[in-house]
């Protein structure tokens, strides 16, 4: 198994389109830095109460173009690296061999953990340079709840924690966001049990989650758009029975992938 892995991560991370994902991310990164936090780094100095690094990073406000193309368009990045390679392998052969060798469980395990990982991987790198990068020029004064100036308020999800150990706050949203976007990123192996097309396969979670986001923007359920309540900043509330809901949804995919191709064996594609 471990050989396995290890072959399959070197896949999802060593070839130019985790390169490519990576370096998107950080590109978008540095026009938010460029165009929304430098203009203010001199503030620090002006004598007023200074700008906070928590309220001004790409994951911590939502106002900025930037954070809003970043985590829209996120799915598609998460995918980019290794969100096809099923299907391609399936098409080339190896998916025949791992089945004849009697490796099939074991390869379809280790290709679920190489498309998770990329994923959540892709999602969260950028994110955590941008938050360096605005510690940088920007001191990391605690969140005010009176002030005015965070996001979100006490009453938000985790919000007592992000007033109280806001670096906390930050890493347990990171890894909130790594475990839903690797998630999403899995789907792309869910869509292979209906579809053979690598580019429909690639957008599939994607699809998914707009899909999410337009429902729940147009009936009013803001806690089920993950594209908003999986930004530190909480554009909507998360609630907790849609963030369940969802993640076992996302879960429950995976388990039907397994359970399909495991009995199958549809190596033979």
């Amino acid at each position: 198994m471990a050989g396995i892995l290890k072959f399959e991560l070197d896949r999802a991370f060593k070839n130019r389109r985790m390169g490519a994902a990576l370096l998107i991310g950080c590109c978008i990164s540095f026009w938010h830095l460029w165009e929304y936090v430098l203009p203010v780094r001199n503030y620090v100095n002006a004598g007023g109460y200074p700008l906070s690094s928590f309220n001004k990073w790409m994951g911590g406000e939502n106002y900025s173009f930037q954070a809003s193309l970043y985590f829209m368009w996120l799915p598609i990045l998460c995918a980019l690296p290794h969100g096809t390679s099923f299907v391609f392998d399936c098409a080339t052969g190896y998916g025949n061999q791992a089945a004849v060798r009697g490796r099939w469980g074991r390869y379809l395990t280790a290709k679920y953990l190489a498309v998770f990982l990329s994923g959540a991987a892709v999602a969260v790198l950028p994110l955590a340079f941008d938050f360096l990068g605005t510690n940088l020029f920007l001191p990391a004064v605690m969140p005010q709840a009176g002030m005015g100036l965070a996001p979100i308020g006490e009453e938000s999800f985790l919000g007592a924690l992000y007033f109280r150990q806001p670096f906390l706050y930050v890493l347990i949203y990171m890894i909130m966001d790594g475990l839903f976007y690797g998630l999403f990123n899995t789907l792309s192996l869910f869509a292979t049990i209906f579809f053979r097309n690598r580019f429909a396969i690639q957008l599939m979670p994607f699809l998914v989650y707009t899909a999410l986001f337009s429902v729940g923007t147009t009936t009013m359920q803001f806690s089920a758009c993950p594209a908003g309540f999986l930004r530190p900043s909480q554009q909507f509330t998360p609630a907790p029975g849609w963030l369940l809901g969802e993640l076992g949804a996302l879960l429950a995919a995976g388990a039907l992938f397994f359970l399909y191709f495991r009995k199958k064996e549809k190596g033979l594609l």
